[in-house]
């Protein structure tokens, strides 16, 4: 349990920061600015005692400390460092929520993390750092109702000089840095509260007759229509950022289904996932003659009764998983897998969301495609895109003419796909997203849902599948729309 800290109550303002701002601030070099009690702060663990440690009193706290957090949880992990960085904006932005519900009348300011430390890796990523930070902010806000936080925005780029140490800013940069947060911050503490919960604001009127009234019952429905709409579009960009860097962080993982075996299987699971792991090396030696490749780790699915198994396997490289699944996609389009393979399907390693942003960015290509506009969906990646091109038969070197995320996708063509566009969808999501279908899909929600499971009864003595996945479809020809893999996939 992280030790608490009581911030005495002569401590009105506090700054809470790294070595950056321990090394500059002085309250005397800010004559026209509120005097803030500095507290440095450069591990997790002390951040967390000093929100547990928060008192009505303390009445403004600016925090600029996130930098040195992300570089402690990533630690060695710098090849794919996004799952971490992930964990510790989440947990920082948590333990900073629970202090903001705490104390409503204490305003909280964050500041935007700035282009250092020096490494590589997170200055790669420091655009992304930002972004997501920004968008869990402002999910915070309107998830939560909470009006007492604000983002603080760092200085530009051109303006971040830093020492010989690449970490610490330089004096006169870090005047700029000071002056820039703290006069936002004061701009902010001042601001009188608002009240998340009041409809949108409409001009006093004397007026009390029925049309007055109706025209401002409208004004505030629409208003919290249009705020619905960018809410839960501003949510499913959190999220669908999240599960990308989930999802690339399993791009050494292959997923199998309709795998049978010639003898049945042993019922002792050690000999069982030996027996797999063998089936599974044949069926990639099939595939790419010679595969070099090693499986690291394999695991079985809940259905070892079935006759047909899904099973996922870890390689011993991502660019091995990656050539095993193109290899498969080329001799599956042209035919050339053998009656041996023919059942088979194989797939890259995402998670339920995202097998469900691909069913539903399917259902507006099929919408979008016409005579001159072929539209489809690049569906074996860990952030699946939709593009259009020209119809026709593609050249080898044919390029997508507009590229769209999933975000993108439904923001843009949402309203063109029906509820029985979207039945794969609704049923591969199942109960999994209750209360949360919007949130996490936007065009998906509980009502339609509802509607064609009603419509949808299994008959009785008939099984339904799990997951929706692809071992239990029919193998016809790709219509336009579906994902696919060439040999010019870009991977």
């Amino acid at each position: 349990m992280n030790k608490q800290i009581n911030l005495q109550t002569n401590m009105a303002n506090l700054l809470i920061g790294s070595s950056n701002l321990d090394r500059h601030y002085k309250a005397s070099d800010f004559t026209n600015i509120r005097k803030y009690k500095m507290l440095k702060c450069t591990k997790f663990e002390g951040y967390a005692a000093f929100m547990g440690g928060l008192v009505a009193d303390n009445k403004n706290v600016l925090i600029s400390v996130i930098e040195n957090f992300i570089v402690d949880a990533v630690g060695n992990e710098t090849a794919k460092p996004e799952v971490a960085i992930d964990d510790c904006i989440k947990k920082f932005l948590s333990t900073t929520l629970d202090a903001i519900c705490k104390f409503p009348g204490t305003r909280f300011g964050l500041v935007m993390p700035l282009r250092r430390p020096a490494v590589p890796w997170y200055d790669d990523r420091v655009d992304f750092i930002a972004k997501f930070m920004g968008d869990g902010i402002k999910a915070m806000i309107s998830e939560r109702n909470v009006n007492n936080v604000s983002i603080i925005n760092s200085i530009s780029v051109a303006s971040q000089q830093f020492e010989r140490d690449q970490v610490h800013l330089t004096a006169p940069s870090a005047s700029v840095f000071l002056e820039v947060i703290l006069d936002a911050a004061e701009k902010f503490f001042d601001a009188p509260m608002v009240d998340l919960t009041d409809p949108a604001p409409t001009a006093p009127t004397a007026s009390t007759s029925l049309e007055d009234r109706m025209a401002r019952l409208e004004d505030a429905m629409e208003y919290q229509f249009d705020k619905g709409i960018s809410d839960n579009l501003m949510f499913a960009r959190s999220r669908e950022e999240l599960d990308a860097a989930s999802n690339r962080a399993k791009e050494d993982r292959i997923v199998i289904n309709g795998l049978s075996a010639p003898l049945p299987l042993p019922t002792d699971p050690r000999q069982r996932i030996e027996a797999l792991k063998g089936i599974a090396s044949k069926i990639f030696e099939k595939i790419i003659p010679g595969f070099q490749g090693k499986i690291t780790y394999l695991t079985q699915a809940n259905q070892q009764q079935l006759a047909q198994q899904m099973i996922e396997v870890r390689l011993d490289s991502a660019e091995n998983a990656i050539a095993l699944r193109k290899a498969f996609a080329d001799k599956r389009k042209k035919k050339e897998l053998g009656a041996d393979l023919d059942s088979l399907f194989m797939t890259n390693c995402v998670n339920l969301a995202t097998r469900i942003r691909v069913d539903i960015m399917k259902a507006i290509a099929r919408r979008l495609t016409n005579g001159t506009d072929l539209a489809y969906v690049a569906g074996f990646t860990s952030r699946p895109m939709m593009h259009i091109r020209a119809a026709g038969a593609p050249s080898a070197n044919t390029r997508p003419l507009k590229s769209f995320t999933f975000i993108d996708s439904v923001s843009r063509f949402g309203k063109k796909v029906t509820k029985e566009d979207l039945e794969t969808a609704y049923g591969r999501a199942g109960r999994s997203f209750n209360g949360q279908l919007q949130q996490n899909f936007v065009v998906l929600n509980e009502r339609d849902q509802s509607l064609l499971q009603k419509v949808a009864q299994p008959r009785a003595g008939t099984s339904v599948a799990r997951g929706g996945g692809a071992a239990g479809k029919a193998r016809g020809t790709k219509r336009p729309g579906d994902d696919f893999e060439s040999s010019n996939s870009k991977k």
